[in-house]
Formats: structure tokens, C-alpha cells, sequence
């Protein structure tokens, strides 16, 4: 009798929900992706992946944590996390999984609220951890195509300061390293909410002969047997270049302020990922300096001790978060691309970027001519923020920092760079190209002209794809 009403108990409450929170360049798109390429066979099995898109899930995330109205997508966010909260909570199978790596962003308060939304559901947290180091590179050139300006020293220099100071990030660059490794804080704000035998911590392989080893690790936490998911995802999360990433940081500086829609569809979707990470094989890494590698070595010995301090279960070894200092052999001084680099890459934007926009102008004229609309027939506006991005379906296409990786809590506070102070945008350049080749700024001021060309043309291409969709019958296939 206890038996059949444990079970009948059981179908009655919602499933099991794991929130995959992150942290970013953990492995979190080789996740989603690889999930989202075995949805079928998930969903037979029982397992839910909330949201009709990927970008339903950002938009959703956006919405809970209150992150939108900085941008232009406040409207398009605006109650997407009830209604994602109501299917994760409608379902009844074996588990639901959202993996949004934005989640690790929450404020206590943020948080309270996402998990008061899911009801009587048992909710648990996954924690993706990688080694600080490898973070720290793949932050920096993730925010360079995200609309960042912070130089790599300086984000070394904020998690200097996180690492050696105690109370609130109070710079772009301490909240930039907070937002992404800030493991601590993570733990600090999830764990009081779920308890900490429901605060799940997957370290990621510092060096496995496995290539599967984080699937296999984070599939254990949620329940799936990680065979039954053969489908692999064909995409790539390929980082950017040394020259390429500080060639999107000054082009950054040189734009200026746009629309968060504006700079997906052309500076990320197209500069960034369409035509810069094509070099992306033949360029240097992104690599540390002794400095760094010390700092982010301290960084992890912090987080181990945050691990196993606050009893979460651990899946994985705390041995791929190294503690040792840096070999003699590796450099004092930062490596920084040359004047050769900068203009090879940027050469591969100006001519990537021609052709972009002439293949634009012919797709726009297409689309016209199907569609049935003259030269003055058409308003060529801006576009809205459901039209954002190139791929909304596409992870990489919105892995969500906002510009700066600020968290939106208003001041910017302190300058960045105190030998910067004051200094507008176009003051800041001149001063960062003040030992650069002239050609460097010339290329600059090219390409971001081409850029302004193409951005009204891929609001008017999204526009009219939009406009095809609600007349078929009309509109082109």
C-alpha cells in the first residue's frame, strides 16, 4: 500500500529539474549542443529540454534575472521565464534539464525567485568548473566578440584584485572575472535554496584521453546513460585568434554605441564568427603570463577550498583545478599581437565583410522582387529584437555577455584603466594605437565603415525574412 502511494506520489509532482547554470567556457555549448542533437532520443527516455528554441531558453534567462532592459531584447524577454517555468513544471517524465550558463549571474534574490517559480519540483543545480587559466583566456576573447574594450592585462589585473581583496567587484574588469569564475559566490547563492546534496560541482578534464569524459560526468548527475546520446553536434565553439580578438576589442572602441541587435547580426554573427574564425587555425593563441598563471592558480585553490567546504558533491577531481606556480619558462611580460598580425586579420575583415555586403544587397533585392515591394514600398528600419542575431537558434550566436560582461547594477564605478581616465572613447584609441603603425587606425576606421553599411542591411533582410514568413504564399521560399 505505502508502495503504490510513494508512486502514485511521485507521478503527481513535477519531475526532477536540473539547472545547469554554468560557468561559461565550461563546456556548456559541447553540452547544450550535444543534448539538443539527441532531443529525440532524450524525450523517449523521458527527459525534458524546455523551450520550442534556444532562443526561447536565453530570452527566458534574460527575463529572470532581470538582465534585458539594458538592451534592446527587454521587450522580446518579457514573461518568458513564467512560461518556461510552467512547462518545466507540467512535466512528468524522468527529469527536465535546463543547461543557460547565464544562470550563474544570479544575485541571491534572483535566484530565490527562479527556484520559488518551480513549485514543489525538485530542483537541483550543476555546476560546470574548469581550470581558471583556460577561463580566464577563453573569457577574454569571448567578450572581445561580445563588444568588450577591456585589454587582456586588464582583466589579469581584475582577477588580481578579486583574487587579493575581500567585499564587492567595483571595476568592469573584477565584475567580468565575478560574472565567470566567481565559483564561490555561485555556491554561496544556490546552495541556502536547494541544500548542498542537490549542488552538483562537474569539474571539467584539465587532460583526459577521453573526449567524452565531461558528457559522461555531467549525464551521470542528471540520470542518462550517456551511449544512448550518439549524436554529436557537426558545430564547433572555436575561439578566436590572439590577433583576430584584439582586432574585435579595437574595432569595439572605434564603433561605439549601436543596439544589442545591431551588433549580433554583424559584429558577432558575421565580423566575428562568419569571417574572423575562419583565421582562427592559423593564428596564435590566446596565452598567460607567469603573472597570470599564478593568479589563476591561487583562483583555484580558492575554489577548491569553496567545494569542499560547503559539502556539495563533487563529480570529478579538484586535481583539474592545478595549484602549482608557474615554470620558470614561462613569460614575464603579456603577449600582444603585432602590427603584421593585426593588419592580416584585418585585411581578412575588410575583404570577408565586401563580400558580405554584396551578397546582402543581391539576397535584399531577391526577397523584394518575390515579395512584391518597389524601391518606396518597404520601411527599412532597424528591425526589432526578435530579429537579433543571424542564427537565433544558434548558442554560440547568443552566449549572452552584454557588452562588457557588465551585471547590470547600474555605475560603472572606478575608471578602468586609471592611465585612462577621463578619457573618451576616441581619446582611449589614440592612446592605445599611439605605438601601433598608423596603418593599424586606418584599417580601423575601414572597417567599421564597412560594418555601418552592413548593419542596415541585415535589418532589412531579417525584416523581410519575417515578412516572407507571415505571407507564404507570397513570400520567397
Amino acid at each position: 500500500m505505502a508502495l503504490r502511494w510513494l508512486d502514485r506520489d511521485r507521478h503527481e509532482r513535477p519531475a526532477p529539474i536540473y539547472l545547469h547554470i554554468g560557468g561559461p567556457s565550461t563546456g556548456t555549448t559541447y553540452l547544450q549542443r550535444l543534448m539538443a542533437a539527441n532531443q529525440d532520443v532524450l524525450t523517449r527516455s523521458g527527459y525534458l529540454l524546455p523551450g520550442r528554441s534556444w532562443r526561447d531558453v536565453v530570452l527566458a534567462t534574460h527575463d529572470a534575472l532581470n538582465t534585458a532592459p539594458k538592451t534592446d531584447l527587454v521587450q522580446a524577454a518579457g514573461g518568458r521565464w513564467d512560461s518556461l517555468a510552467e512547462e518545466m513544471v507540467a512535466h512528468r517524465g524522468k527529469a527536465t534539464i535546463l543547461s543557460m550558463e547565464f544562470l550563474c549571474w544570479a544575485k541571491p534574490e534572483a535566484a530565490q525567485r527562479i527556484v520559488d517559480s518551480l513549485g514543489d519540483a525538485e530542483v537541483h543545480v550543476v555546476l560546470t568548473v574548469r581550470d581558471t587559466a583556460a577561463v580566464l583566456r577563453s573569457q577574454w576573447q569571448t567578450n572581445c566578440r561580445n563588444g568588450a574594450e577591456v585589454p587582456f592585462r586588464r582583466l589579469i589585473w581584475g582577477l588580481r584584485q578579486v583574487v587579493e581583496k575581500e567585499g564587492r567587484p567595483a571595476t568592469r574588469p573584477e565584475r567580468m572575472i565575478d560574472r565567470a569564475m566567481g565559483i564561490p559566490r555561485m555556491i554561496d547563492t544556490w546552495v541556502p535554496l536547494v541544500g548542498a546534496d542537490r549542488f552538483h560541482v562537474v569539474t571539467v578534464p584539465l587532460d583526459s584521453p577521453d573526449p567524452d569524459l565531461l558528457w559522461k560526468r555531467f549525464a551521470g548527475v542528471v540520470g542518462i546513460k550517456p551511449g544512448r546520446c550518439r549524436e554529436r553536434s557537426v558545430e564547433s565553439n572555436a575561439s578566436l585568434g590572439l590577433p583576430s580578438s584584439e582586432l574585435m576589442r579595437l574595432l569595439n572602441l572605434e564603433l561605439g554605441s549601436v543596439t544589442r541587435t545591431e551588433y549580433l547580426r554583424t559584429m558577432k554573427a558575421l565580423l566575428a564568427r562568419d569571417i574572423l574564425g575562419e583565421r582562427a587555425s592559423e593564428e596564435r593563441k590566446v596565452t598567460l603570463n607567469r603573472a597570470g598563471h599564478n593568479l589563476s592558480a591561487r583562483w583555484n585553490q580558492r575554489i577548491r577550498t569553496a567545494i569542499e567546504s560547503s559539502g556539495v558533491e563533487l563529480v570529478g577531481s579538484l586535481d583539474d583545478l592545478p595549484t602549482a606556480k608557474a615554470d620558470k619558462a614561462v613569460p614575464t611580460d603579456l603577449e600582444s599581437p603585432t602590427d603584421e598580425e593585426l593588419l592580416f586579420a584585418a585585411a581578412t575583415a575588410r575583404a570577408g565583410l565586401e563580400q558580405a555586403i554584396e551578397r546582402l544587397e543581391e539576397r535584399i533585392a531577391r526577397f523584394r522582387e518575390e515579395l512584391g515591394y518597389d524601391d518606396d514600398g518597404f520601411d527599412r528600419g532597424p528591425g526589432d529584437a526578435e530579429g537579433a542575431g543571424d542564427d537565433p537558434d544558434d548558442p554560440d550566436d547568443h552566449d549572452g555577455d552584454d557588452h562588457d560582461g557588465d551585471d547590470g547594477g547600474g555605475d560603472d564605478g572606478p575608471d578602468d584603466d586609471p592611465e585612462e581616465a577621463g578619457l573618451d572613447r576616441r581619446a582611449q584609441l589614440d592612446r592605445q594605437l599611439s605605438d601601433r603603425t598608423p596603418e593599424v587606425g586606418l584599417a580601423l576606421t575601414e572597417i567599421i565603415g564597412l560594418v555601418r553599411r552592413a548593419m542596415p542591411l541585415g535589418a532589412e533582410l531579417a525584416a523581410l525574412r519575417a515578412r516572407a514568413a507571415s505571407e507564404p504564399s507570397e513570400g520567397a521560399g
